[in-house]
């Protein structure tokens, strides 16, 4: 059972490794775009060659994991929605969200998906970060347990290893809620950053963990293979803003028309993603380490729910606020965090209702 389990799981990070080899180097013309056309020398006597369209805004999107909560940038792009908006989006997978906050800070790309937690904390901490969209306002974060780790339920996680993503990750996060609520001192578990999910996923098919937090892909996965969803968002529910969007307050500054076609774009994706299912889960697989129909159909339905704006609640971002320990969170409010404007101009606009007609 348990070499079943270890090969299943590491030949899907095997497969996760290679996803994130491959995303970074995507053609920067969209899948579903139409091709660009060289344009002839004008034959002498012949009228003259009429001017050529408008370079299309070249972006950066990165996301912080294979996970059906950051699916809407991968259906934007294969479907040709960037594109339309006028921009040439290049997606790059960058594991670690407090390491993905950090790049996006400086700039090395425009837009970042990744946990809350981290993003929040940036802005705490003086940053300019500033979030766009969520997918959710509920986390989809799932604790696993290795079948052999005799671990029946939370009360069991005492002194045993458990693995997170990153310290200071949604997964990291996520575990430190589910040993408050059942009376357990973090000090009295085992909690090591193995750098990202699928790193998580093989550290726990292996043996080496005893429990491990996952999320999309490498979560699906390893349940298939045999580990056990002890915890998870049915039974905890916790409130924390899911599949976050954003960028910096001074890139905004910067560039506010290209933020605002962006968020067409992304707006167009949740769209095409609550009404073609079939379309949008063969877009998923190409970016979910090719993992089967019914598997990404199965993730597909977490998602397919979210909202037409899919606008964070400020109840959402206030229940991050209050797990917060840092002193300067409880002088800041929801609206610190958020440039929801974008998205309030798309629905103020009908933009949003033509959609859906």
């Amino acid at each position: 059972m348990r070499l079943r389990f270890a090969l299943a799981v590491c030949g899907m990070v095997l497969l996760l490794g290679c996803q994130a080899a491959s995303s970074g180097s995507r053609p920067s013309a969209p899948a579903g775009g139409a091709p660009a056309a060289s344009t002839p020398s004008p034959a002498a006597g012949s009228p003259a060659a009429a001017p050529t369209a408008p370079s299309l805004q070249r972006i950066t999107v990165a996301y912080v994991a294979p996970s059906e909560s950051f699916a809407i940038p991968w259906i934007a792009y294969e479907a040709g929605l960037f594109a339309k908006h006028g921009l040439d989006a290049n997606l790059t997978l960058l594991t670690g969200s407090p390491r993905l906050v950090q790049s996006l800070v400086a700039g090395d790309f425009e837009f970042g998906l990744a946990g809350v937690t981290a993003i929040m904390r940036a802005r705490l901490q003086g940053a300019d970060t500033a979030i766009l969209a969520a997918t959710s306002d509920h986390s989809t974060q799932r604790l696993m347990v290795n079948p052999q780790a005799n671990i029946q339920r939370v009360q069991d996680l005492r002194g045993k290893l458990v693995g997170v993503s990153q310290y200071g990750s949604e997964a990291d996060t996520f575990i430190r809620i589910v040993l408050s609520r059942a009376g357990i001192p973090a000090d009295e578990v085992q909690i090591l950053q193995m750098g990202g999910h699928p790193q998580t996923a093989a550290a726990l098919a292996s043996g080496n963990l005893d429990a491990g937090v996952l999320a999309g892909a490498p979560a699906r996965a390893a349940e298939q293979a045999g580990a056990v969803r002890l915890q998870g968002q049915q039974e905890l529910q916790v409130l924390a803003p899911e599949g976050t969007l954003a960028t910096t307050r001074r890139y905004i500054e910067r560039e506010p028309d290209v933020v605002r076609r962006f968020m067409r774009a992304y707006v167009e994706a949740v769209h095409l993603l609550k009404t073609d299912r079939a379309q949008s889960i063969e877009i998923m697989r190409k970016y979910m380490a090719d993992l089967s129909p019914e598997e990404v159909g199965y993730l597909y339905d977490q998602v397919r729910d979210m909202k037409p704006v899919p606008a964070p609640s400020d109840e959402a971002i206030q229940a991050v606020l209050d797990r917060e320990s840092d002193p300067q969170a409880r002088a800041m409010q929801p609206a610190d965090f958020t440039a929801l404007q974008f998205l309030r101009e798309l629905e103020a606009s009908g933009f949003v209702d033509a959609l859906y007609r």
